[in-house]
C-alpha cells in the first residue's frame, strides 16, 4: 500500500500555496515521462526515516527562469544562476514540508541538492513503483514524489 497521497490529492494541496504565491496549477501528470524532456537543472531533497520519500523538481531552461522570476519577482534578466537553483530549491521545501504535514510524518526534512544540467534528476521509476508525478503544464515545472530514497 502506498503512503503518498493520491495525484489529485497532492496536486490540489501543493497547488493550494503556489497558485496564490506564484501563480502556478499543479496537476496530476499522466502522459508518460515529463522528466526526460524537463531536466536542465533540479533540484532533489530526501526525507529519510520510517517512511522514506524524495521530493524532486525539474525543469528546462525557461522553466527555471519562469519559476525564478515568479518567486523573486524580478525581471527574467535579473536572475543569476544562483537564483534559478534557490527558486527550485525553495519549491521542492515548500512540498516537503506540505507532504510532511499531509501524511503526519514525524521525520527531518533532508536539504535539497541541485542536480547538473542536463542530467536527469533520479531514474525513472518502474512502472509499479509508487510515485506521485505533478506538471504545471504553463511553465514546464515537473514535481514528483517517491517512495523511498533515490
Amino acid at each position: 500500500m502506498s503512503t503518498l497521497p493520491p495525484p489529485e490529492k497532492m496536486a490540489a494541496v501543493v497547488s493550494g500555496v503556489t497558485e496564490t504565491m506564484l501563480g502556478l496549477t499543479f496537476r496530476a501528470e499522466t502522459t508518460g515521462h515529463p522528466w526526460e524532456e524537463l531536466v536542465w537543472r533540479a533540484a532533489v531533497l530526501p526525507i529519510p526515516g520510517a517512511r522514506p520519500i524524495t521530493v524532486g523538481l525539474s525543469s528546462d531552461r525557461s522553466g527555471c527562469t519562469e519559476l525564478g522570476a515568479r518567486m523573486f519577482q524580478v525581471a527574467p534578466d535579473e536572475l543569476s544562476d544562483e537564483m534559478l537553483s534557490d527558486a527550485l530549491c525553495e519549491l521542492v521545501n515548500m512540498t516537503a514540508g506540505l507532504l510532511k504535514s499531509n501524511l503526519k510524518l514525524e521525520q527531518a526534512l533532508g536539504l535539497p541538492r541541485v542536480v547538473p544540467a542536463g542530467q536527469p534528476p533520479v531514474p525513472p521509476p518502474p512502472p509499479d513503483a509508487r510515485s506521485v508525478v505533478l506538471r504545471a503544464q504553463a511553465v514546464g515545472l515537473v514535481l514528483w514524489l517517491f517512495e523511498g530514497i533515490v
